[in-house]
């Protein structure tokens, strides 16, 4: 007799698939794990296998869930690269590396979320202004988007 298949908390990632980013159906199952351990998934409705970090900073990444955490602890604390890379001994093109899979991620998320907000004059001048003070380190992108607001909203 089969097993019996459970609910995983896993969608499919295939947009040709009937049951694409649908959750809580049973048309994902265990498939065996990779080399470094991470669990691989295989959806019964498009035959298509797939790991549960695809779409994030952590797709392909050889680093530990753990040391990719750390490593963006100390990028929130403002310290350099070298800096980084030293502490946690890594190679400084392993901090590169995810420096930019992490920006590129939040990047996605900021287009995904940060859309038709109903910001007040005074919401939007608490932004703009925190985004002046770090000028540095804010992107240009970010300020031209800030401006927008600012001016839709006046």
């Amino acid at each position: 007799m089969p097993k019996k298949r459970r609910k995983l908390d896993v969608i499919c990632l295939n947009s040709k698939c009937k049951h694409f980013n649908k959750k809580g159906l049973k048309n994902i199952v265990r498939n065996g794990k990779k080399k470094n351990g991470t669990q691989n998934y295989k959806c019964t409705t498009c035959n298509v296998s797939f790991v549960r970090t695809k779409g994030t900073p952590l797709y392909y990444s050889k680093l530990p869930k753990q040391e990719v955490k750390n490593i963006c602890n100390h990028f929130v604390e403002k310290n350099s690269f070298r800096g980084v890379a030293r502490v946690t001994k890594h190679a400084l093109n392993s901090i590169y590396r995810v420096a930019d899979k992490v920006g590129k991620h939040c990047e996605k998320v900021d287009e995904e979320f940060l859309v038709d907000l109903k910001l007040g004059m005074v919401e939007a001048d608490e932004i703009f202004s925190f985004i002046k003070k770090r000028k540095k380190i804010a992107s240009a992108k970010a300020s031209r988007i800030m401006k927008s607001v600012l001016t839709t909203h006046i």
